[in-house]
């Protein structure tokens, strides 16, 4: 008898999955995903988790050498065999690329759901028996992001698409000089990894198959019966992953929870997660113990770079000695330390010493040299020391500013305004250097070229306001002057004229301007305005940051319009953009929450044209078909400006940002026809477009008294099924 009934929307994918679990179900685990793989052809596939995991060592990198007793020593030795983990999160996009696809990009997998489901599964039981959390599981799966992360997804999705095609160009001519591509390859489906995206077929299959899995291992496997509750939050469930686990400690500590025993203020939280960005969410959360558990970077890049001698594993093939753990309580206490010595003057004016107003500071420092929702000033590079210099002008600033930098999502923008003047300081350096990389003469032209008395304003530079044709810029929706052309006097540098004969730029300033953004010094009014405009955006956008990492996402709609920052030498007369200060000073700005787009709309702005066939049939055409609408927003070419960037994926991809109003109404325009009897959509494909909730499944047995100890342990580590084999690969 199966263990569960099929649901009658996938009957196929479901009995074959049903008949997996049933030949496992004495041992109480899944054979690993057989998953095939081919030399690339088409379709190749570029994960985004790999372009995920180069930036990764960014942070973690300055960490460990800014704290290295500490850091190293606790990812070296994990946790202490008498620590008891309450709560285990799992951000499972980590958890569904890597056993999809993987980080190879000499190689096309074939799609093969079933065993990329198991494997997935089997993952996930592995990380569960190492942790051994005794309270609660918690599988956070991407669903539809905020507007301001879309862009994003959609920016690294064409850019992954157009290295795809060639790099499987190349690939194909090479495979059909050798002979060896595989004699069926033409009817085999290949594994586009854009698949992993709310909205899909193959999510939405992951998604209830999950759910049963679920509650199969709840049945049958007794450290599940007698387990931890878990907590199911699927791709049909708006937010990220890691964004879900926030929000559930946010409401948590409110007592909105399933039941008291799943939170408790001195619960131990362990996070499982490749990103970066999870070490600024955990220390917002301000809990006493919260840890990150991740596989180390020198497993997961063996075969690559400085690991390239390193012989590469299978995840399944993991134990406790590949896996690292970063205590944020460890980091919190150095910061502490760090700080204090430094407050602990005679004239000092913050008369009380609040950690987690210097943690929450921290955390937004962090977030200018990097997130995935605003870009940040050109000069401001965490491998080039920016972060180093934003900490040591802090501590040199924050005893004379006689409070902090921030409150929660609030901001003091005199205090940032000083900040960002003490770190303008190196920008003309910064664009002096790339003059000589990249041998363009316009980064090397001297800001000491401007000398009208617009050109630099603001406290700190020379005391002048804000020009009277910006000053409408102040607010959204002022009146932008009319086009103009001031006459200009070319620039004196002779190989800036020659690599430049049509431009007026002074210096890197209206360079970068013209250049990136595409305004004209001669156009000067209109410039002056836009340029204000620019820098209210910004500080828009840094306060969504703010709100998204302390109170979860304040509006679905909001996102930051270009594709460049504002230079930190503009970011000046902050005070002016804002009506009322708190009576600190401190300046909030307010959102409207809006709402999450539709599953496939949201589809629809992320995908590439190349991944059409990931959508229903009308919404696909709305890429391709030459009369549709939308068709402006799905260039087939585009060009990507490293920006000053040595890495491909830092590149910025300018494709044209979508006009949601118009999508949505393109969008529902399609769903009222088939709603009308036109019968336009499959029922799956309607089921795809369906918002879901979150599932609670308690543990049905007693709790296991001794769970939670021990978390990286020899004897917690699970045994691999002795079916086990390595994946296959077809070369």
């Amino acid at each position: 008898m199966l263990p569960f009934k099929a649901r009658s929307a996938y009957p196929l994918v479901f009995t074959a999955f049903i008949l997996i679990l049933a030949s496992h179900q004495a041992n109480g685990f899944l054979t690993p995903a057989t998953t095939r793989t081919c030399r690339k052809q088409e379709n190749v596939v570029m994960p985004s988790s790999s372009t995920a995991l180069l930036g990764i060592p960014k942070m973690f990198r300055w960490l460990t050498d800014q704290y290295p007793d500490v850091l190293n020593r606790q990812l070296e030795q994990g946790l202490s065999d008498d620590l008891i983990v309450d709560n285990f999160y799992l951000d499972m996009n980590g958890i569904i690329h890597p056993c999809t696809h993987g980080n190879n990009e000499g190689e096309i997998v074939i799609l093969d759901e079933t065993a990329m489901f198991k494997k997935i599964f089997l993952y996930v039981d592995r990380l569960y028996k190492l942790v051994q959390p005794s309270k609660l599981l918690y599988l956070a799966v991407d669903g539809v992001a905020p507007r301001a992360k879309m862009n994003q997804q959609r920016s690294r999705r064409f850019r992954s698409a157009k290295e795809a095609e060639a790099a499987a160009s190349e690939i194909l001519a090479r495979a059909q000089q050798t002979g060896k591509i595989p004699e069926d390859w033409e009817n085999q489906k290949r594994f586009d990894s854009n698949c992993i995206t709310p909205g899909t077929d193959f999510m939405l299959k992951l998604s209830l198959a999950m759910q049963k899995w679920v509650e199969f291992k709840m049945q049958t496997d007794e450290f599940w019966i007698h387990g931890a509750d878990v907590i199911i939050s699927g791709p049909d469930v708006p937010g990220e992953g890691e964004h879900k686990v926030m929000d559930f400690l946010r409401e948590a500590k409110e007592g909105k929870v399933y039941s008291k025993d799943l939170y408790q203020p001195d619960h131990t939280h362990v996070l499982y997660g490749l990103d970066a960005d999870l070490i600024m969410l955990g220390l917002a959360s301000h809990e006493k113990n919260f840890l990150l558990l991740r596989e180390k970077m020198s497993v997961v890049m063996a075969g690559r770079g400085r690991n390239k001698y390193r012989k590469r594993k299978d995840m399944l093939e993991y134990n406790e000695n590949d896996f690292e753990v970063l205590d944020l309580s460890g980091l919190r206490q150095m910061l502490g330390l760090q700080f204090r010595k430094y407050l602990e003057t005679e004239n000092l004016k913050v008369r009380t010493f609040e950690l987690d107003r210097i943690i929450d500071d921290f955390i937004f420092m962090c977030m200018l040299v990097g997130n995935d929702f605003l870009p940040h000033c050109p000069h401001l590079e965490i491998d080039g020391g920016a972060l180093s210099l934003m900490m040591n002008n802090y501590m040199d600033l924050l005893p004379d500013w006689g409070g902090y930098l921030t409150k929660k999502e609030k901001l003091h923008p005199e205090r940032f305004e000083q900040f960002m003047y003490h770190l303008a300081l190196y920008e003309e350096e910064h664009f002096s250097r790339r003059g000589y990389e990249e041998n363009e003469a316009g980064w090397k032209l001297s800001s000491e070229n401007e000398d009208d008395k617009d050109d630099f304003y603001g406290k700190f530079y020379t005391g002048n306001p804000t020009p009277a044709c910006a000053q409408a810029a102040n607010r959204r929706g002022g009146s932008e002057p009319a086009p103009e052309e001031v006459p200009m006097a070319p620039s004196g540098n002779r190989a800036f004229r020659r690599s430049h004969p049509d431009s007026t730029s002074r210096s890197y300033r209206d360079f970068y301007y013209e250049t990136k953004m595409g305004w004209k010094p001669q156009d000067r009014s209109r410039t002056l305005f836009r340029r204000r405009a620019h820098v209210r955006d910004y500080m828009e956008g840094l306060h969504w940051v703010m709100n998204y990492y302390h109170n979860g996402c304040q509006s679905w709609d909001y996102f930051f319009p270009h594709l460049y920052s504002p230079l930190a030498t503009d970011l000046v007369n902050l005070a002016e953009l804002y009506s009322e200060p708190d009576e600190e000073g401190f300046c909030a700005w307010e959102f409207e929450k809006g709402t999450p787009f539709p599953s496939l709309a949201q589809l629809l702005s992320v995908l590439p044209p190349q991944s059409a066939d990931l959508l229903p049939k009308p919404l696909a055409e709305l890429m391709l078909h030459p009369s549709s609408p939308l068709l402006e927003y799905y260039p087939s070419d585009f060009k990507a400006d490293a920006n000053g960037k040595r890495q491909s994926w830092e590149a910025v991809v300018q494709i044209p940002f979508i006009d949601g109003a118009r999508l949505l109404e393109t969008v529902q325009q399609i769903l009222d026809a088939d709603k009308n009897g036109q019968n336009i959509l499959t029922p799956g494909e309607r089921r795809r477009n369906m918002p879901g909730k979150v599932h609670y499944v308690p543990a049905p047995g007693e709790r296991d008294p001794n769970r939670g100890r021990k978390l990286i342990t020899t004897k917690s580590s699970p045994k691999r099924p002795s079916s086990y084999r390595k994946p296959k690969q077809v070369r």
